[in-house]
């Protein structure tokens, strides 16, 4: 149907919601980043993000150890924070079980939730317990930043070159989605030591949150094939483009700032940064470099909840 869900999808849904929206001036980020931004002290702002599991969508519990789904639950809130440049520091919980869950299954959640927050530093702090017919994890996370200084995805210019940490595709295959790490010393090491221009989480895949960078940031890009990290010698350009759920970090950096990197030591601990494109104008939209050298639109792939 025309007017469904379905045909507006998920992002269409998150700008009809963001247009009708208006906040106050202490908030300096709102919908459509990473995590909102909102004015705090003189030396900080707040952030404050949060994400929902459910059942069926994210994980299965036949294929999830019920550790690896509270893991999930918080890892992809301090991932929202990492991808602002900011540092976690509490969360809260809410849940919906079925009844006839056990006691052990829902104590080995509160287990892998309660390792991601001893290893970020996050102080689980509340939340809410509710019957449901299937398992509903949903967290919301603070987070802090220096005063002026949360990367948005909205700042990338024409000539910057992009980059991701890591490797790409094949995260459900490999049970990546369930027990990545957020790269919150990565985005720390790039704030400290770098300009980055603009800045977000790879949750829905390259091929889709390129999309959404370069929409926030009112420009285009071109993605080089040869440049894109597969995660195996078995992932193809298409799965790493399309795949999701890597939770990467997705960054734009000037060309003088990009050669800094690439020379940089490696620092032990931290993820590669590989260089895959460079932003160009809007009105040559967003274009996949093929090994060939002709280039091809990306669609919009990756994950969308309501397609």
């Amino acid at each position: 149907m025309k007017n469904s869900l379905r045909a507006l999808g998920e992002f269409g849904l998150i700008a009809m919601i963001r247009r009708s929206i208006k906040n106050k001036p202490s908030v300096r980020v709102g919908i459509g980043d990473d995590a909102a931004v909102l004015s705090f002290t003189r030396r900080k702002d707040l952030l404050f993000t949060t994400d929902m599991l459910v059942e069926g969508r994210h994980f299965r519990r036949d294929r999830a150890t019920p550790f690896e789904i509270g893991w999930k639950a918080m890892a992809v809130n301090v991932s929202d924070i990492a991808a602002m440049g900011g540092l976690p520091t509490a969360a809260v919980v809410s849940a919906g079980f079925p009844k006839d869950l056990s006691v052990g299954f829902i104590r080995e959640i509160y287990r892998g939730l309660k390792a991601v927050s001893r290893k970020f530093g996050v102080d689980l702090v509340g939340g809410d317990t509710n019957r449901a017919e299937t398992i509903t994890l949903s967290v919301a996370m603070l987070g802090e930043v220096r005063r002026g200084k949360a990367i948005c995805r909205s700042g990338a210019k024409i000539g910057d070159v992009i980059f991701v940490t890591g490797f790409l595709g094949g995260s459900v295959v490999s049970g990546k989605h369930l027990k990545f790490t957020p790269r919150v010393a990565e985005a720390r090491y790039l704030a400290r030591h770098f300009k980055v221009h603009a800045m977000m989480d790879l949750s829905d895949g390259l091929g889709s949150d390129i999309h959404r960078l370069t929409e926030a940031s009112r420009a285009g890009a071109v993605i080089s094939e040869p440049g894109i990290p597969v995660s195996g010698v078995k992932i193809s350009t298409e799965q790493a483009l399309g795949d999701g759920e890597d939770f990467e970090l997705l960054f734009t950096l000037s060309v003088k700032d990009a050669v800094r990197l690439a020379l940089a030591r490696p620092v032990a601990g931290l993820q590669p940064f590989h260089p895959v494109g460079k932003i160009v104008s809007a009105k040559e939209g967003v274009t996949l470099e093929t090994k060939d050298m002709t280039r091809r639109k990306i669609r919009t792939l990756g994950f969308d909840h309501f397609r």
